[in-house]
């Protein structure tokens, strides 16, 4: 993930109201998403952390293990371009493959969150630690992998910010280390999925009660 103190504040500094859209759909919204993530950009430093939609965006549609994403502030017409370029916050995939095999022991109990970002504008605001979180990201993944238990991924040793927000976001390392990355070491960290649904519990059946002997009589 790339964070970073923003330059330009889009609204009030707390933290906004948002929503993940699955850019694998075909509506007019996500078409319009679609092209305003490609032109996302990140502030000086971040690249060496995360991938931009333009190239990963490509790698997810060609890929069905998964689902890309855009975080997007609720209340806006992200049908209209104008107000999508305001309200996109940022990009993430969700895969329910990847490397999975290299990171925890149930890969296929568990799906990876990757190429995630928040655009420098939306920095600062909660934006990273509210995508993340229960159940925003929970619902999209119940929906992409709904044997999913479990949300892997990994953050750059480098990338402090990144790793507080997503420990913010309820992640805690495992203490087992990615080394696979072009950047250097990778934290890997994880969290259960909670959709806040809950399970309805299995009751017994209710048991009729026993017939009661009648009683008679004695005659002599």
């Amino acid at each position: 993930m790339a964070t970073h103190p923003p330059t330009e504040r889009p609204g009030p500094t707390r933290t906004p109201g948002l929503r993940l859209v699955r850019l694998d759909r075909t509506t007019p919204e996500v078409a319009v998403l679609r092209q305003v993530v490609l032109r996302h950009r990140l502030a000086p430093g971040q690249a060496k952390y995360t991938g931009l939609p333009v190239q990963t965006l490509p790698r997810a549609d060609a890929d069905p293990a998964r689902v890309p994403f855009a975080v997007v502030r609720t209340g806006a017409d992200a049908a209209d371009p104008a107000a999508a370029r305001a309200a996109c916050a940022g990009f993430g995939i969700v895969d329910r493959v990847g490397h999975l095999r290299d990171l925890v022991d149930t890969p296929e109990r568990a799906v990876l969150l990757r190429a995630f970002y928040v655009v420098p504008a939306w920095q600062g605001l909660g934006v990273g630690r509210t995508a993340c979180s229960a159940p925003l990201l929970d619902l999209l993944v119940a929906g992409a992998a709904p044997r999913a238990t479990e949300i892997v991924l990994c953050v750059n040793e480098g990338n402090e910010a990144g790793r507080r927000t997503y420990q913010a976001a309820g992640f805690a390392a495992t203490g087992r280390p990615y080394l696979g990355g072009p950047n250097g070491p990778q934290l890997v960290m994880t969290r259960p999925v909670r959709t806040g649904a809950r399970v309805p519990q299995r009751t017994a059946a209710p048991v009729p009660p026993r017939p009661r002997p009648e009683r008679t009589e004695r005659t002599p």
